[in-house]
């Protein structure tokens, strides 16, 4: 019998009560997750283990997801990244070409939505 690996994504949100509900949206879409807080802790885990993508949201204590994604992009890290905001005209000025974002979230969002964002995602 073959084991099937269930894609994994890395989520960085600095909302504990937001990271719980996502969680479960994750397994129901068939993904697993691990939510994480602050850039630096993110960072540490992107070295460490393979993660199919890196959700994050947009408004951070440290700068912000943009910031964070940019500076992976300048240390190599290449895995694509999707981003959450409550704020739709931010999402609208996503430079998703440039920083390799396949899709963004608009919160609040739904399973289904989160299921189309993350089927963008090439697990090649």
């Amino acid at each position: 019998m073959i084991a099937y690996k269930r894609p994994k994504a890395l989520v960085l949100d600095d909302e504990l009560p937001f990271a719980k509900l996502f969680t479960m949206m994750m397994v129901m879409v068939g993904w697993d997750c691990e939510v994480i807080t602050g850039q630096e802790k993110a960072l540490a885990r992107l070295k460490a283990e393979h993660f199919d993508v890196l959700i994050t949201d947009y408004p951070m204590p440290q700068g912000n997801g943009f910031h964070f994604i940019c500076c992976l992009r300048r240390d190599g890290i290449t895995l694509p990244a999707i981003v959450m905001s409550g704020d739709a005209q931010v999402l609208e000025i996503t430079p998703k070409d440039l920083l390799y974002i396949p899709s963004v979230l608009h919160k609040p969002f739904t399973a289904s939505e989160l299921r189309a964002a993350l089927a963008k995602i090439s697990l090649a």
